[in-house]
């Protein structure tokens, strides 16, 4: 095996970071506002930023904890994953190879890796530069050891699956992101120096720049790492997995804010002993043209421009963990910026401003404020909702936990307003380019006007649309399948939202110009029964998924095996203590003031999520005002044709607490706390749906009652057109008389002035008795 490098290079500059003078220091205190607003307002767990210059770090800090108990502060020796900034690290290495003379970056990479041979009908050779400025032509994922595979084999084999695949365009014709093309260059650099690609960047970047804390592997850092978390714009929030990626070259780099700096300060020294400057005035450099508006590449690094000056960095992604490295070479001047929520733009946002609020200082100009947009909530929120098109595309804005939020093609997430502006703005959104009308006429989404109007019923979805809708894949990573505009979409990697184009009965195409997965598409696998069991994206298998019958199963075999405990229990416990309330309870039988409404009472059956009879005997009871309400809904449904049909209204305090104790603790967002008590306990909470006059059969919305999944989701974006309409209808008819939504569930609502009521812990039949006295 090859020793590379016998000696450690000495980086005298920066050996002692933070002793040299310096004239202008960034604004510190405005950065520290902005990542406390983040922290904060987009409940990130920690955030860790480290400011630097050509002499050494000049100023770093962290906020927030590195532990799901929040027992642990972070701070700047915290191990973070810095996802894609992987790159820079395998790029750097290859220039060093190249300045020895041991690769060419214009030859065939069969030159180096003779076993490397996907199918090519282009009859053009990939070069190491088109690899690493991604122009390969390759595929974003590869078939084996992909970003979503949990137990990959190694990047060997990650680059071995590529020879099952074929090359989506002609090699260095169209930039086109491939973590499957970075790992082809790890794998050149294992095959050249004769050592695994881990080692190999140790000994050639790790090493000589003392960054002790740095690994491409996870073993080494084992329990260390930084606590992150996986979000959706609708759904729950959960701890982010850990598991090293089958292409550790293109995002498995473990590293701490002093180690990614001291990486920084090289690069502003123009390689400082690592590299030759003019080897980094190459990976500086704009390789191929690009069009207006895309990313534009140099060997590894993105070159961009910010306030008009050059700009070169790389962002990094990685189940949980957002990162920033932005270097402003000209100014000499750099950030490294670490946040914990997955696809966060936190990072983004602070390193930008970072450099922003550093740079105006240094020229002696004002420094610009941070954005901190407000949430839209009360009148204006309720004024701006509503369903608006252009005649062929369409935007739903509604409200979700009290704030606006917004959903249309391409764009979703919880919209905010500054300085009379608004944007979509949270953990994973942000994006500038929304106006509202003051009326709510009309809104303006990516220079598209959208006109506000009264929804018309959706058709339902054709029978191939209908037979794919669905979740696919696996719980760290879920891939959606749904209608929008009676046409196919498809949610991947959770932030990208693509329309898809029917090649024919079993292939749908992403979008050729923009996306994750451009020039890529999926195809159906089908069973014995013609029905789809998995969607194939160039050998990835995403099988197809039930998560709410998968959850209720686990639910169910603990009830099964627990039932006696579970039930004695919380027949033993008492409800919490409160103060008095100010209403008398008077809960009154549905039934009894309009017999026109359907009861389908699934906790006194077997087909609820518990898998056992709760109540006795199936009714529902609600607080005489909100019965009344109900009334009035069912006949107002009745003239578009639907009445209502009740699941549960007035529950036992008990019974929640069996829910409670029955159901996983990843699951409990969809129970109630007992230790709270539940508004369905104050007989001011009512679960329900509509049915069809004309059929009598229940509708069909985005989900199950009682699903423990996304689906339930008040915001939920999937299922069809009609499916979406028919929650909007229920909830439009139920809001105009008083309930409101509960976010994560679509059939439930609350009453208002549900907190005047006491908890309830009493029978149905001795509630009976009762009213009989």
């Amino acid at each position: 095996m090859k020793m590379l490098g016998c000696c450690r290079l000495l980086l005298i500059l920066f050996a002692s970071f933070g002793t040299a003078a310096r004239a202008e220091l960034p604004p510190t205190d405005l950065i520290a506002a902005a990542a406390e607003w983040e922290l904060a307002e987009m409940s990130v767990p920690s955030i860790t930023i480290a400011a630097f210059d050509r002499s050494g770090v000049v100023w770093s800090h962290s906020w927030g904890y590195a532990d799901p108990d929040r027992r642990a502060r972070a701070d700047t020796s915290t191990i973070y994953r810095a996802g894609s900034v992987s790159k820079l690290f395998t790029d750097v290495a290859v220039m060093r190879l190249v300045e020895r003379g041991e690769l060419d970056l214009d030859e065939p990479v069969q030159t180096y890796l003779p076993s490397f041979h996907p199918h090519n009908p282009f009859d053009a050779p990939i070069t190491l530069r088109q690899l690493m400025t991604h122009r390969s032509g390759l595929v974003r994922e590869p078939p084996r050891g992909n970003y979503f595979d949990m137990n990959p084999k190694g990047q060997a084999d990650t680059v071995a699956s590529l020879n099952d695949t074929t090359l989506v365009a002609r090699p260095g014709t169209v930039t086109k992101y491939s973590n499957a093309a970075i790992a082809v260059v790890g794998e050149v650099l294992a095959a050249v120096t004769e050592n695994s690609f881990e080692d190999a960047v140790r000994d050639l970047v790790f090493s000589p720049l003392d960054m002790n804390a740095s690994t491409m592997r996870l073993s080494p850092v084992k329990g260390k790492l930084a606590y992150s978390e996986m979000a959706a714009f609708d759904g729950p929030r959960f701890a982010a997995p850990q598991f090293d990626l089958g292409m550790p070259a293109a995002g498995n780099l473990y590293t701490t804010a002093g180690d990614l700096a001291r990486f920084g300060v090289t690069m502003l020294n123009r390689g400082a002993g690592l590299l030759k400057p003019s080897a980094v005035d190459e990976m500086w450099r704009v390789q191929y043209p690009t069009i207006s508006g895309s990313r534009r590449f140099g060997l590894g690094f993105i070159v961009d421009e910010l306030d008009g000056q050059r700009m070169a960095g790389h962002p990094g992604a990685v189940y949980g963990f957002s990162t920033e490295l932005q270097l402003l070479p000209d100014a000499g001047i750099g950030v490294v910026v670490f946040s914990t929520v997955d696809s966060g733009t936190s990072a983004a946002r602070l390193a930008r401003f970072a450099l922003k609020a550093w740079s105006a200082v240094q020229d002696g100009k004002p420094v610009p404020t941070y954005a901190q947009p407000e949430p839209v909530t009360g009148a204006e929120a309720k004024r701006l909702s509503g369903w608006y098109t252009d005649g062929t595309h369409s935007v739903s804005a509604r409200i979700h936990a009290g704030q606006l939020a917004l959903d249309g093609p391409e764009r979703a997430g919880m919209v905010r307003k500054t300085g009379g502006h608004y944007l979509i703005a949270d953990a994973q959104s942000f994006h500038d380019k929304l106006a509202f009308s003051p009326d709510g006429s009309w809104l303006e989404l990516d220079d598209i006007r959208y006109v506000r109007c009264v929804q018309p019923q959706p058709p339902e979805p054709g029978p191939a649309i209908a037979a794919l809708i669905g979740e696919y894949g696996w719980e760290h990573n879920k891939l959606r399948f749904y209608e929008r505009n009676g046409i196919p979409w498809i949610r991947i990697e959770w932030v990208d939202y693509r329309p898809l184009t029917k090649i024919d009965s079993d292939t749908y195409a992403f979008p050729t110009d923009r996306g994750l997965y451009p020039l890529e598409a999926l195809r159906v696998e089908r069973g014995a029964n013609g029905q789809p069991t998995a969607l194939l994206l160039n050998g990835i298998r995403w099988p197809r998924r039930d998560f709410g019958a998968e959850v209720q199963s686990v639910v169910r075999r603990g009830v099964v095996a627990n039932l006696d405990s579970i039930y004695r229990t919380a027949i033993a416990a008492r409800p919490p203590v409160e103060a008095p309330k100010p209403r008398q309870s008077d809960l009154v039988e549905l039934k009894a003031l309009d017999p026109s409404v359907r009861l389908d009472i699934r906790y006194a059956r077997t087909d609820n999520f518990m898998g056992v009879p709760l109540y006795k005997s199936a009714a529902a009871f609600l607080q005489r005002p909100a019965v009344q309400a109900i009334a009035a809904i069912n006949q107002d449904l009745h003239t578009l044709g639907y009445g209502l049909l009740i699941f549960d209204a007035y529950r036992p305090w008990f019974v929640t607490k069996m829910f409670s104790d029955a159901t996983p603790v990843a699951n409990r967002q969809f129970v109630a706390d007992p230790l709270k008590g539940s508004r369905h306990n104050r007989g001011a909470a009512v679960d329900l749906t509509m049915y069809s006059l004309k059929t009598g059969e229940p509708v069909v919305s985005t989900g199950r009652y009682d699903e423990f999944s996304d689906r339930s989701y008040s915001n939920y974006v999937g299922g069809s057109d009609h499916q979406r309409w028919i929650r909007d209808l229920l909830r439009t008819a139920m809001e105009r008389h008083g309930f409101a939504i509960y976010p994560e569930e679509w059939w439930h609502f609350d009453f208002g002035g549900w907190s005047d009521y006491s908890i309830g812990n009493q029978s149905f039949n001795e509630l009976r008795a009762v009213q009989k006295k």
